[in-house]
């Protein structure tokens, strides 16, 4: 070991370095030969940002074959891990549900020589690792002991394949270890003049500093009921609101707003008739339809039908589809890519609008196809979809200006949610756009990874991470991550 280099990159077969993860068994375990000799590393080691001082550490980090090792003992909370050992079962280490947002904790002791060789053996117990049984003897970096303590080598398999860990290396910052996060910022919801205000975890509210420098303060019940309706005011244009006095109605198989013909109901009772026939233990009760009807100016009117079939089906599980219309001198658009309910409508200065269905604010079982869907009425009538324009399942409504808007678009947050544990360097994109007053867009920011975007008064776009406590200003480059614990304190 005295000439090898010390090697923090993975390989095509997926090694990056390898971190000790040591649990004392209580008892002393039968070991097999031959040994491996270990020794302190010489570069610095960090995890979740907290710098190790392997010297006078009593679990110290280690190196073999060009893996680093860190230790478990102090660092299992920290880590989202659960360790046990018995005597018949051997060693368990499973990944744990949710991360812990606990601090790493190093026990000091005395300097250690640089120079002290650490000899290694194979255990020799069954280890099983989420819950798979691993053969440790073939593995080329398998899992050894100390002293009887346990250490579990980080190789691709283990630190990205099975716990999500991300690992980088520096010329000056060494070996950096990140853990699954506890995630505590969620997202901007409003600003003053130099900071920033972020719904956190449990309710909290907290506010930054605009040039992410300092640490986050905890807003008290008072000032947070002030930041709610300034976020409030803040939204673009105004809530999708129906007239109670207008409504659609439906004159045989069609559906009419004013005498004029908004949609056929045909295909929809075709189809229905088709299913009571093969089902016929099931009652054929019709269609439910009901409409949504708002004024946008003196000249265009906003509908929205909504048409319930296969009611012997129970809400909320009762099948539905929504069709939007712009109805303007006495004929009825269909609005392109707006198959939900609208949720805001933003008028322009020149007569156009912008029409948006938000997506769902939190992804539940009841609202994974609940889209961010966007849609263009200009100034000359005409309708633009701006989904398909974009090529994009989901586009957010971030801010409005005179000429145009800020949007987020995005395709792929269903990678996001579909798996229960996402590994923290998941490929995932999201790009910024302005959208002019006739629909023309321009790319303005890649935003790699899975945010919340928020516009600020001067034109700044901020983005939270989903998956990190992270804030970033794509407009200024400027970028701070804060680890759970420092903010769970």
């Amino acid at each position: 070991m005295k000439n090898h280099r010390i090697r923090l990159r993975h390989t095509v077969g997926g090694l990056v370095a390898g971190i000790l993860l040591a649990l004392a068994s209580g008892s002393p375990v039968q070991a097999e030969e031959p040994s491996f000799p270990m020794r302190l590393p010489s570069f610095p080691v960090q995890v979740n940002g907290l710098k190790i001082d392997s010297e006078r550490s009593s679990y110290p980090v280690l190196t073999y074959n060009n893996m680093v090792y860190l230790p478990v003992k102090p660092f299992a909370d920290t880590l989202g891990l659960e360790v046990a050992w018995d005597a018949a079962r051997g060693l368990k280490i499973n990944r744990r549900e949710r991360p812990s947002g606990i601090r790493p904790t190093v026990e000091s002791k005395d300097k250690t020589s640089g120079s002290r060789r650490y000899e290694a053996v194979l255990p020799g117990f069954p280890i099983d690792v989420n819950g798979k049984s691993i053969n440790n003897a073939g593995e080329p970096y398998p899992l050894l002991l100390v002293d009887n303590v346990s250490y579990l080598p980080m190789t691709w398999r283990y630190a990205h394949n099975e716990f999500g860990w991300r690992t980088d290396w520096g010329a000056q910052e060494g070996f950096q270890l990140t853990t699954e996060q506890q995630k505590v910022l969620h997202r901007i919801i409003a600003e003053d003049t130099e900071a920033l205000f972020v719904e956190a975890e449990s309710n909290r509210m907290l506010k930054v500093n605009k040039d992410l420098k300092g640490d986050p303060s905890l807003l008290d019940d008072k000032a947070k009921a002030g930041v709610n309706q300034l976020a409030e005011k803040r939204k673009p244009g105004v809530p999708f609101a129906g007239d109670p006095k207008q409504t659609a109605v439906r004159l045989g198989d069609s559906v009419y707003y004013d005498n004029i013909e908004l949609m056929s109901l045909k295909p929809i009772l075709e189809k229905a008739a088709a299913f009571y026939e093969s089902q016929t233990e099931y009652e054929n009760k019709g269609l439910d339809v009901q409409s949504k009807i708002m004024k946008l100016d003196d000249r265009t009117i906003l509908a929205v039908i909504s048409v319930s079939s296969f009611l012997h089906i129970p809400p909320p599980y009762t099948p539905y589809t929504h069709e939007a219309f712009i109805v303007r001198d006495g004929k009825a658009l269909p609005v392109p890519d707006l198959t939900q309910v609208p949720t805001r409508v933003v008028r322009n200065p020149d007569g156009s609008f912008w029409i948006a269905s938000e997506a769902a604010d939190r992804m539940t079982s009841r609202t994974p196809n609940v889209y961010g869907q966007l849609a263009l009425l200009d100034a000359s009538g005409q309708l633009r979809g701006m989904n398909t324009k974009l090529g994009e399942k989901d586009i957010d409504l971030l801010a409005s200006t005179n000429d145009g808007l800020t949007v987020k678009a995005y395709s792929d947050r269903f990678k996001a949610y579909h798996d229960s544990f996402i590994p923290l360097d998941a490929e995932e994109r999201e790009i910024y756009y302005h959208l002019d007053l006739q629909g023309k867009e321009t790319r303005l920011f890649l935003y790699k990874g899975a945010g919340r975007g928020y516009v600020d008064s001067k034109g700044h776009i901020y983005v939270v991470d989903r998956q990190v406590n992270r804030i970033s200003n794509l407009t200024s480059g400027q970028s701070r991550m804060w680890w759970d614990y420092e903010l769970k304190r």
